[in-house]
């Protein structure tokens, strides 16, 4: 399970660095790019917060935390190439 977890902050990361260098690159203004912050913040905040829960031995709710934007990015990714 610990495996699992470490998968999903692993994704958690690469998605808000994905975000981060997507805003910086294109051609938005100051609004586009305050628009995208927020979901950095959130999923940085949720691996900090899984990560956390992960050392406290809380097993079932840091997958939870961390699994939950996962599957989002997931779908999202399977919406987005179907």
């Amino acid at each position: 399970m610990v495996i699992l977890i470490w998968i999903c902050l692993l994704v958690d990361v690469a998605a808000a660095v994905f975000l981060l260098l997507s805003s910086m690159s294109s051609g938005q203004d100051a609004a586009g790019r305050g628009m995208v912050m927020l979901p950095i913040l959130l999923l940085l905040g949720l691996a900090a917060i899984s990560y956390y829960l992960m050392q406290k031995h809380s097993m079932g709710w840091s997958l939870a935390v961390s699994g939950l934007p996962v599957i989002v990015i997931l779908y999202l990714l399977f919406i987005s190439v179907t």
